[in-house]
């Protein structure tokens, strides 16, 4: 295989991956660019999961349910167990998909508006449980001390990702470059294939063999999982977790505004709309109108929509073809 012969989005892909490496060997280690940029990435990781329940046709609000048990199970087999935060996390993505299992055998044959609102509303029942079990959960007061991320031991270097933001930083790249890989595999594997069939004509899709009731409930599950394990990995970066921080509709609303602005139908759209919304946000729009800031992503909404509807990345594309 030549450079030629490759196609401009993976040469461009793996220039993106290549400058998300590089970068941070040029600040010191510590500034608040590892730490932005470095949750830009898990925000991006998010937004990937929510997108492969998105690309079955399944348009959830209520994402952060998953996101919330992820954070809240590894939070407290970690305070009351002291478990490996490699374990408890997983744990979490487990509860997640555990949540994701019931809102596919309820909400499965729900459509369009019907199931957005479905989640959205079911966003309250592990809230208000969490909130009110207070001698498990702690209630509102939340989970404090949660065990920050190990050291890692490698050929007689120790890199400790509790405390240094660059080590934390690739950690996160790494973390989102899996996710990613799982999102790729959405579009280019037969399953891929599948799932956007069902989203496009169920009738046609069932008519072709595709088992469309068991591939929405693949993509939910799947997507469910990998949102859990955001929300543990959150929990042991932040330290802290309460309910009203982690069950959050913010938190549902940002995968969404990343996928729809860089482009939900893009291999890495979702990623695309993370790293250039967050980062904008927190670095520029928060100093400059703190009590106001997150009006950025209802702007951002309806420029899409007026203005580059399949998103900024497939604009930039047709920009570079038409070129």
């Amino acid at each position: 295989m030549t450079l030629k012969s490759l196609q401009p989005s993976t040469i461009a892909s793996c220039a993106g991956v290549a400058a998300l490496l590089a970068w941070p060997l040029v600040f010191e280690a510590g500034t608040i660019y590892h730490r932005v940029i470095g949750m830009a990435l898990l925000y991006g990781a998010l937004a990937f999961a929510w997108n492969i329940c998105a690309l079955a046709g399944a348009i959830s609000l209520g994402h952060t349910a998953f996101f919330g048990l992820g954070a809240y199970g590894s939070a407290l087999l970690d305070h009351y167990f002291h478990l490996s935060p490699c374990l408890t996390i997983l744990v979490g993505g487990g509860l997640g998909a555990a949540y994701g299992v019931l809102w596919g055998f309820f909400f499965g044959k729900l459509r369009g508006a019907s199931f957005a609102l479905a989640t959205l509303a079911s966003v309250e029942i592990p809230k208000v449980v969490i909130d009110n079990w207070d001698s498990l959960t702690f209630g509102s007061l939340g989970v404090v001390g949660i065990q920050s991320l190990p050291a890692i031991h490698l050929a007689g270097a120790t890199i400790d990702l509790g405390s240094d933001l660059k080590a934390q930083y690739y950690l996160l790249l790494l973390f989102m470059l899996a996710v990613g890989g799982i999102h790729v595999t959405a579009f280019k594997s037969r399953w891929g294939w599948a799932i956007r069939s069902v989203r496009e004509d169920e009738i046609a899709a069932s008519a072709l063999g595709v088992n469309t009731g068991r591939t929405r409930f693949q993509a939910v599950v799947l997507s469910a999982f990998l949102t859990g394990l955001c929300g543990g990995l959150y929990a042991h970066l932040i330290g802290l977790i309460e309910p009203t921080l982690v069950f959050n509709l913010h938190i549902s609303g940002l995968p969404l505004v990343f996928s729809i602005f860089g482009g939900r139908f893009q291999r890495v759209g979702p990623l695309l709309g993370a790293l250039i919304l967050y980062p904008a946000d927190q670095l520029f729009f928060r100093s400059m109108l703190p009590a106001g800031h997150a009006a950025l992503y209802g702007l951002v909404i309806i420029a899409t929509i007026l203005f580059f509807p399949k998103g900024i990345g497939a604009w930039l594309q047709r920009k570079k073809t038409s070129a």
